[in-house]
């Protein structure tokens, strides 16, 4: 395959035909035991740009690598190395170069995912000239069309990738408490617009009070998923400006029959305590 190349690349000479910048550097990678799983290019005035993700045929994380093409010649402007990452242009139309923020200005938007977690990070580069940067990092981020245009709706985790709470008599760890934020493109950067979509977390709401209900039946074998996907409900209601409604809901998570062990009802307490003060829940509310 790396001789095919390099005779490919000798015809082409020996003909006069003008040897494509991209090739002479995808057999390169070649040579390196890398190959090319996808390319994005781009028009803007009198240059171009290429977009390449290399991986490594004996497996191991890929390469994302821009490059400038001016007067034949390519300039590295851009490079994502990775071992232990998964590589991808997104699949929205924001995977293949465009004008984002209206400013003449391209940008390009990728994925990297790392296998062993199964998170993802959605990355925004900007290029203008020979100048690539990336200028956001959105954790689960993903592309929304609304009715007032493009946002990125991404999925933080506020209170850390493994939210554990507990006693001596019971403990519990959520790996689902996430805080779904809505960011629109504006001035070369974003804005959070969560309170502007609150039909889009009222829908949310709705469904995750229905997985709530029926995680409840069993919850004692549910108790994590239940308490992350509780936690998320209450940041849905923060984000529309009805927290202390959020906050009221959550707390049904800490309801316990009447007749339990005094140590159950203070562990459940305490727990109640912590959870209150790592959101912040100010202490005038029940």
């Amino acid at each position: 395959m790396i001789a095919a190349w390099g005779l490919i690349l000798a015809a082409s000479i020996a003909s006069g035909e003008a040897v494509s910048p991209m090739a002479a550097i995808d057999a390169a990678w070649l040579a390196k035991g890398f190959h090319s799983r996808g390319q994005v290019s781009a028009q803007s005035s009198d240059l171009s740009a290429t977009a390449a993700i290399y991986t490594p045929a004996e497996g191991g994380g890929d390469r994302l690598e821009i490059y400038v093409i001016a007067r034949g010649k390519a300039y590295l402007g851009f490079t994502h190395p990775s071992r232990i990452e998964r590589l991808e242009f997104d699949p929205s139309p924001a995977g293949r170069f465009g004008d984002l923020f209206g400013d003449g200005s391209l940008t390009l938007a990728y994925r990297a995912t790392r296998l062993s977690l199964g998170a993802t990070e959605l990355n925004i580069l900007r290029w203008k000239r020979f100048k690539i940067e990336r200028i956001a990092v959105f954790p689960e981020g993903r592309f929304l069309l609304l009715e007032t245009g493009p946002v990125i709706a991404s999925r933080e985790l506020p209170l850390g990738r493994y939210l554990s709470m507990g006693c001596e008599d019971f403990g519990t760890i959520s790996r689902t408490a996430f805080k779904t934020v809505l960011s629109e493109p504006r001035a070369g950067g974003f804005a959070d617009v969560s309170s502007r979509h609150p039909r889009l977390y009222l829908s949310e709401i709705e469904r995750k009070e229905k997985a709530l209900g029926r995680l409840r039946e069993d919850i004692a074998d549910h108790t994590g998923e239940y308490l992350g996907l509780a936690v998320s409900t209450y940041y849905d209601y923060a984000a529309i400006g009805r927290a202390r409604e959020g906050w009221t809901r959550l707390r049904a998570f800490f309801k316990i029959p009447p007749l339990v062990p005094a140590s159950v009802k203070a562990c459940m307490s305490g727990m109640e305590k912590d959870l209150r003060r790592k959101l912040a829940v100010p202490a005038s509310w029940p």
